[in-house]
């Protein structure tokens, strides 16, 4: 029986994009265009992954990532997290002096929202992929999670 992975993102390109990939590598996707959308999904599906977006419509990634770590039920399930700006998010930054300033914004945001989950105890997700998602690496990541 395959894994199941369900895709939130509001890029259907994306969803489209990561599913093929998934289903050329054995895995059965699941799509959701929003955070409510694909909150509401995670109880239907019972996913054994969730790839999620972190800026969308109606409920960003973190809103839905919080919730999920919330419920009993959804908890335990991994999460990767998809981000234009990963690298900050990891547990060692380096000042990189070549920055683009446009991103210097989304950068502190994300860093604070890692800070307050860190302060409310929540785990933070099991992985941040940046933004374009190679396929090979994408597939790579999803089988080291979920085998």
């Amino acid at each position: 029986m395959p894994k199941k992975i369900l895709i939130i993102d509001d890029d259907e390109n994306i969803v489209k994009y990561l599913s093929l990939a998934l289903s050329k590598n054995g895995y059965e996707p699941f799509g959701a265009y929003d955070g409510k959308e694909g909150f509401d999904k995670v109880g239907d599906v019972n996913p054994d992954l969730i790839v999620l977006d972190i800026m969308m419509p109606k409920r960003t990634g973190w809103v839905v990532f919080r919730q999920l770590r919330g419920h009993d039920d959804f908890k335990s399930i991994p999460v990767m997290m998809l981000t234009s700006v990963a690298e900050v998010l990891g547990e060692e930054e380096e000042a990189n002096a070549t920055e683009e300033p446009e991103y210097d914004g989304l950068r502190g945001v994300l860093k604070k929202a890692v800070q307050q989950m860190r302060e409310e105890g929540l785990e933070k997700p099991e992985m941040f992929v940046d933004k374009p998602v190679d396929p090979h690496d994408f597939i790579e990541k999803v089988r080291s999670l979920v085998g």
